[in-house]
């Protein structure tokens, strides 16, 4: 269990990549918690436990009332579940299990706000690829609202290749690799110098014939 959660801590500090996707604008005290959050992620910072620590202070006020806060203070305690690995990992599970049921709460919170959608989406392949809880039939409705919602049309360019990527990994990860494909192809026409659509070109260079 050690080594499986942590390929999922380090996967989850470095590929999960947060855009500004708020529909409003954020609070001054949640927009310092999103702040700490990211710095926390970056593998250069000398002491990220303390960053999280200042992240989940900013933001445990708002986690009953702002949908964004919540998701944010849920992903934070995924991140923090990665300080607590090596010591103990039946806590660092706890902390990966409690900061799922926030970001689904953010969700609930508010159904339509895409940060949170896309934060569970992302959130939810990672941990699903490489930990032991799994997350495919929560993240299922993200894809839907995303796909077959065609709410995934309504981005910016790069939040799209955000979208369809992460979808591509879902149906990928269920079974249907055409799909997938059809999906990577169009994360890489979304934005095609973009982190999302350099990393669709890779999956379609390792699954196209």
């Amino acid at each position: 269990m050690k080594r499986v959660l942590r390929v999922l801590c380090i996967l989850m500090m470095l590929s999960v990549d947060l855009g500004p996707l708020f529909a409003e604008e954020l609070a001054p005290q949640v927009q310092k918690g999103y702040e700490y959050h990211n710095r926390a992620r970056n593998p250069d910072e000398k002491n990220p436990g303390a960053l999280l620590d200042e992240c989940l202070k900013c933001l445990e006020p708002y986690t009953n009332t702002d949908a964004i806060a919540c998701g944010l203070y849920g992903s934070a305690l995924t991140v923090k579940a990665s300080f607590a690995v090596d010591g103990n990992p039946i806590k660092s599970l706890k902390y990966l299990e409690e900061g799922n049921e926030f970001i689904d709460k953010a969700v609930a919170m508010k159904p339509d706000e895409i940060f949170c959608r896309l934060l569970r989406l992302e959130n939810g392949i990672e941990v699903s690829r490489t930990s032991p809880v799994k997350r495919y039939g929560v993240i299922k409705s993200d894809v839907e609202f995303f796909i077959d919602d065609g709410k995934a049309e309504e981005l910016s360019a790069d939040d799209k290749a955000e979208a369809y990527l992460y979808s591509g990994f879902y149906y990928l990860d269920s079974g249907d690799l055409d799909y997938a494909l059809e999906l990577f192809e169009l994360a890489e026409e979304a934005a095609p110098d973009s982190k999302s659509g350099k990393r669709a070109q890779k999956m379609l260079d390792k699954y196209s014939d």
